[in-house]
């Protein structure tokens, strides 16, 4: 039988610490931006089109709503139509994440969200539950699009 001497559970202890604070440090890493697929999806909905009112293919806004750990997640997509292929099958070529919504201390819920087209945006409008200060109840309403990384974001009543 081999003994595993001190030196190497110490090095087997600072590895380890070493990896745990590496993923500590992902974890709070803020989620404005960043966006994976996962069991925690909770809706998709295609809204709105950047061409409209030219002759050029569709392309919709993708707006993808997420919870977990009772944190609600928003992010919008612009979509493409790749050339080749004849049937509609977008393909995601920007994704926003917002970090009024999507901070952890935020601690929002949104629920019945609502998308409708702005000629070539899009206006998302959802029932807030959460936030500073505390209310029964809170409204949001977030204007996306066309232009990439622009968008305007309200709350009623205000959040602090």
């Amino acid at each position: 039988m081999r003994y595993r001497t001190l030196c190497q559970f110490a090095c087997l202890a600072a590895l380890s610490a070493g990896l745990a604070s590496s993923f500590s440090a992902q974890a709070a890493e803020t989620r404005a931006n960043r966006f994976t697929v996962s069991d925690s999806v909770t809706s998709v909905q295609l809204c709105g089109n950047r061409n409209q009112g030219s002759n050029k293919a569709v392309q919709p806004y993708r707006v993808v709503q997420g919870e977990q750990n009772g944190q609600s997640y928003l992010f919008v997509q612009w979509m493409n139509q790749p050339e080749d292929t004849p049937h509609w099958r977008g393909v995601a070529a920007h994704t926003q994440g917002f970090a009024e919504i999507n901070d952890d201390n935020a601690d929002l819920g949104l629920q019945d969200l609502r998308c409708r087209a702005h000629g070539k945006g899009i206006v998302i409008t959802a029932q807030v539950t959460g936030g500073k200060p505390a209310v029964k109840r809170r409204t949001m309403q977030l204007e996306v699009g066309p232009a990439l990384e622009k968008y305007s974001i309200s709350f009623s009543p205000a959040l602090k």
